[in-house]
């Protein structure tokens, strides 16, 4: 359940010594997303093309990924740490 997961990452976060797990913790944690908008670093002219093709993504999509792209390098660093 979710509750046993917060505490196993807890648990695990006392555990680190380099502060490292509950840094990332702190970071997610605080991270924050608009609703209603986002920027779409693209070049123009692919930002106009995506626009005209009526393909930009919306918000929920944007942000779906932007989380997972966050909790995947999270992860890996954390695996690093645990491997070494």
């Amino acid at each position: 359940t979710w509750k046993r997961l917060k505490r196993q990452e807890r648990r695990k976060e006392i555990e680190d010594e380099t502060g490292i797990r509950a840094a990332l913790n702190a970071y997610t944690s605080s991270l924050s997303f608009s609703a209603d908008s986002y920027v779409l670093n693209l070049p123009k002219r692919e930002r106009s093309q995506m626009i005209r093709e009526d393909r930009l993504p919306d918000v929920k999509q944007v942000i779906a990924s932007d989380m997972g792209l966050r909790l995947l390098y999270r992860n890996q660093i954390l695996t690093g740490m645990e491997d070494t």
